[in-house]
């Protein structure tokens, strides 16, 4: 596999190299699926299996499309596949379904009906044929694909009462609003956030120019930003392939796919740090097709500082992508764009302000997820070893993952097998070296990689290569396709593909959805729970010695966040003591405030249990809200007494009074 290289003297032989990895790409990828299916029936684990079958089969399809290709050579072309289609008739087209989604929206406040969606459909398919057609547009379609992801955004963000995403929003909330009231970051006693207050300074400011409150702010200002990334991934493609098509069919993809409009409605620090990292990434391929690099250069520093910033630790998560992307460059041989100097210059920016400013968050925050307790053993989190059940509609929820499987495999192979004096093969090795990020693996359920290391943030730092291959391999297979068979039932075909990943994509990136069943997951408060919540806030003051709260873990992030007095010159901030409730069992020994939001756990169940990113043996647990739980619930509840009730939520209080077990 290593040699010499006759031209260059001792190194690395890249075209032998490439040739044995091009060859073994496909038949490994159908070994592997074959085995890993005979060891879930060996084991038993027929969940697994089942899940499998929506990565396997399009896996197994895929390849066994690249080892067509490797055999049929085709010329690529611009595909017009549908001319009669004008430009201004399909802009009418996506004008008329995008007030039609407006209107749906008001309809129903507080919902996303599921007409919603067909309508969202409509405008992919409007700009998708756009593409394909013969007079194509980009400015056009790029601004088209902005609006529809701001109209996918707002559509959850401002639509409910209050939307929390994964929780991690509220503290953003609290901390911005400190900012806003203080006029200055916050100090390193309330969060490590002070050593990167970039984001909290941003939403803080533009609160403060628009005359709106924090929580608007973050919702209102971070959407535009996050979509514009949309236009900079399409000049970063551009320059790689120099063609429109594909440039443009990524983005569409890129803005569709599910962890990418989930992460549009949680613009917290760090998707502001990816945002900055696509910003850079344009700079960095920028600085080799354009005559002025001072600025370019310059502009990537300023960068790079930001990303220092804004979030914690973001930046060595994105410097690892860099290494790859580096190592991709010298395999494939070709020309080298990613400069070294810069790469190291990022390096030590990070790494000298971590350790010589931000040294207490070094201390506080990383060194204890070194410690030899966590790394001893391999666990695996709540779910991670049980037989999966998946009913029907969820399973339909992984046929976006299917979609996107066969054509980025496709894309993958294509490039592998045609390298040469193509720096698209250097995303296409990058894309397979980090694919396992991205899509649903074994390393998803261990406790170590998901949790302490937060492996699970890479999905949003290289979509944008996988949304690239993805249109890569699209148009590969649209191509051939044609080649072999009529245009009419080839396009159907890609169509069809196509339609099936928006709509399974943008209905499941926020499962909130009432025809997803009873476990669509809510991440957001309504009217009445924020009522109770108030009932809290205004009744309980945080200075007092009974504010113990015991409630969910969502609710319990709620409580976290204290209020802050408005006309207060000095903050004295302090927070309720908040508990999840860790056993339903225990309820009558609380001496404190216990939240129950009881319609969320008949509609679905809560989330209970201890701080799972410190202690692995006691992660939260589900508890889901059946006959057997309810009444045991209900017993537990008992031997409390209910001091405030609505639809939505109830709040109790031990009989003997707060200040007794």
């Amino acid at each position: 596999m290593f040699g010499l290289n006759k031209e260059a003297g001792p190194g690395l032989d890249n075209n032998r190299l490439m040739r044995l990895i091009s060859f073994l790409f496909p038949l490994a990828i159908i070994f592997a699926v074959i085995f890993a299916f005979l060891w879930m029936f060996a084991t038993e684990k027929f969940g697994y299996a089942l899940r499998g079958l929506f990565t396997g089969v399009p896996a197994i399809l895929s390849c066994l499309f690249i080892l067509f290709i490797y055999k049929k050579d085709v010329s690529l072309h611009d595909i017009d596949i549908f001319p009669s289609l004008s430009t201004k008739s399909l802009t009418y087209l996506f004008g008329t379904f995008y007030i039609g989604s407006l209107v749906v929206l008001m309809l129903s406040p507080g919902s996303r009906p599921l007409y919603y969606f067909f309508f969202i459909l409509g405008l992919y398919l409007s700009v998708f044929f756009q593409i394909f057609s013969e007079d194509i547009n980009p400015s056009l379609v790029l601004a088209e694909s902005v609006l529809i992801a701001l109209n996918l955004i707002f559509s959850v963000t401002l639509n409910y009462d209050f939307y929390v995403g994964t929780t991690d929003i509220l503290p953003h909330i609290f901390i911005s609003e400190v900012t806003a009231l203080t006029g200055k970051t916050i100090p390193t006693s309330l969060s490590d956030y002070a050593y990167f207050p970039l984001y909290h300074v941003f939403i803080a400011e533009a609160a403060e120019i628009l005359k709106i409150s924090v929580k608007n702010s973050l919702f209102l200002v971070t959407a535009p930003v996050y979509a514009i990334t949309i236009i900079f991934l399409y000049y970063l493609i551009n320059y790689i392939t120099n063609n429109r098509q594909i440039s443009l069919l990524s983005c569409v993809l890129f803005s569709a796919s599910s962890t990418v409009l989930y992460y549009g409605t949680n613009v917290i620090t760090r998707t502001m740090a990816f945002i900055m990292f696509v910003v850079l990434l344009y700079l960095i391929y920028s600085v080799n097709f354009k005559k002025d690099k001072l600025s370019l250069k310059t502009l990537s520093v300023i960068v790079a500082v930001f990303l220092t910033l804004v979030h914690n630790v973001s930046l060595p998560q994105l410097v690892l992508l860099l290494i790859i992307l580096l190592a991709s460059e010298y395999v494939i041989g070709n020309n080298s764009y990613i400069s070294k100097p810069f790469f190291i210059l990022l390096n030590v920016i990070f790494s000298a302000y971590w350790f010589f400013v931000a040294y207490v968050f070094v201390q506080r925050s990383l060194a204890p997820r070194l410690q030899s307790q966590f790394l001893d053993s391999v666990v695996l989190t709540a779910g991670g070893s049980e037989v999966l059940q998946e009913s029907l509609i969820d399973l339909i929820g992984l046929l976006d993952k299917s979609v996107f499987l066969f054509f980025t495999l496709i894309g993958i192979g294509f490039l592998l097998k045609n390298y040469k004096k193509n720096y698209a093969a250097v995303i296409g090795l990058f894309a397979l070296l980090t694919l396992i990020f991205y899509i649903p693996n074994p390393l998803n359920t261990i406790w170590q990689f998901k949790v302490l290391f937060r492996v699970d943030r890479f999905m949003l730092f290289v979509s944008p290569f996988m949304a690239f291959i993805m249109g890569y391999g699209l148009y590969i297979f649209w191509n051939y396709i044609i080649k072999y068979s009529k245009k009419s039932n080839s396009a159907l075909l890609v169509t069809l593909l196509f339609s099936i990943f928006i709509l399974v994509s943008s209905v499941y990136s926020i499962s909130d959805s009432s025809f997803l069943g009873q476990e669509a997951k809510h991440e957001y408060f309504t009217s009445e729970e924020l009522s109770g919540f108030n009932h809290v806030f205004k009744y309980v003051p945080v200075n007092s010695s009974t504010k113990s709260v015991y409630t969910d873990y969502y609710a319990s992030r709620f409580f976290y966040v204290p209020l802050i007095p408005s006309k207060s010159a000095e903050l004295n901030i302090s927070s309720y003591d908040n508990y999840r409730i860790g056993d339903v069992n225990k309820l009558p020994e609380y001496k404190g405030y216990v939240v129950l939001r009881t319609r969320e756990f008949l509609r679905s169940g809560l989330y209970f249990g201890s701080e799972e990113s410190t202690l692995k043996d006691t992660a939260n647990y589900f508890y889901q809200g059946i006959p057997e739980n309810e009444l045991k619930l209900e017993s537990n509840l008992k031997g409390l007494d209910k001091i405030y009730s609505n639809p939505s939520v109830n709040i109790y209080i031990p009989h003997q009074g707060l200040n007794n077990p």
